[in-house]
């Protein structure tokens, strides 16, 4: 595990290994990005279940209506298309440990269920009557605001407090600069060798840039910022970086005048396809650097289209 610097890293790691003792569901919070999946990973590794498997979902990735058969399996014939039986995620996570990221995307028909498993232990699988009991250990993921989501009907009441008793927030990456170096050194060691000259240092210059910086993306972007210079680097050191910035601005740090006139609506279209040009289309990385999640992104790309289409 990486040496952090920032006091708020290290109040959560320690709280993180007082949890990893535990069985119980551990729900971790904070911005897209921050390193919720990787903080997953240290309580798995520090819990008594290490050497079991860890598996990881991402619940937006789920495809519609799909996600029931995903988690909890379905029977041959469940369903049109369901060739053969498939046991599912919990299934697979056995003795070990789940992780439920993006859990705010889950829909509402599955969250009852997991609140099932959460209560009882136990579930079925879509199709059949033969209840399955459970011994994985459930670790959720959120960059969502759960209550807002119980209010506004899109989350279920029981779910989050049945969710919210032991809780990890991870802070953005803004708020610590401090753990910016050790990063750094960590993404220069895991990439540096993918260049012809092997890369192995950032410059001061640069450093102070990546500490400067607001980090949207959070530690995400900071990793694939890292990846892309030491591809491009022309020595052993970084001398220049790239950072995209979600709106230029003029020197005096206020916006261009073009953007003065225009729609907020269309001031978001143009960053987005400003950054889906810089990724090739990649909407996992354009995502990232934007501070978004990945579906969140389609969502609005959908929408427009959606638009384009009703004019």
């Amino acid at each position: 595990m990486l040496i952090f610097n920032s006091s708020s890293m290290h109040a959560v790691l320690a709280k993180a290994r007082r949890f990893a003792r535990s069985s119980g569901t551990v729900l971790i919070t904070g911005e897209s990005g921050t390193g919720k999946e990787l903080l997953a990973q240290y309580l798995h590794e520090q819990s008594p279940r290490f050497g079991r498997p860890c598996v990881r979902v991402n619940c937006a990735a789920f495809h519609e209506g799909l996600a029931e058969s995903e988690l909890f399996g379905h029977e041959q014939g469940a369903f049109t298309g369901a060739a053969r039986r498939h046991d599912g995620f919990l299934h697979a996570a056995a003795d070990g440990t789940l992780f439920l990221d993006e859990i705010g995307e889950l829909p509402l028909p599955t969250q009852a269920k997991l609140l099932r498993v959460l209560e009882e232990g136990e579930y079925l699988r879509v199709g059949s009557t033969e209840v399955q009991r459970v011994n994985a250990r459930i670790i959720a993921a959120t960059n969502r605001d759960l209550l807002k989501e119980v209010a506004e009907k899109r989350f279920r009441d029981d779910l989050y407090h049945r969710l919210d008793v032991l809780t990890l927030r991870l802070s953005p990456l803004r708020e610590r600069p401090e753990d910016i170096p050790a990063l750094v050194e960590h993404f220069i060691t895991q990439f540096g060798g993918e260049n012809e000259t092997p890369v192995t240092e950032v410059s001061d210059e640069v450093m102070e840039q990546l500490m400067s910086f607001h980090w949207p993306g959070n530690v995400r972007q900071l990793r694939n910022t890292i990846h892309r210079a030491c591809v491009e680097a022309e020595s052993n050191t970084i001398h220049q970086i790239s950072l995209g910035r979600t709106v230029a601005t003029t020197s005096d740090g206020t916006l261009p005048p073009q953007f003065l006139t225009l729609p907020l609506d269309e001031i978001e279209r143009m960053i987005i396809l400003s950054r889906l040009r810089r990724f090739d289309g990649n909407k996992t990385e354009a995502a990232a650097e934007l501070g978004v999640t990945p579906r969140t992104l389609r969502n609005k790309i959908a929408r427009w289209h959606d638009l384009k289409k009703a004019g």
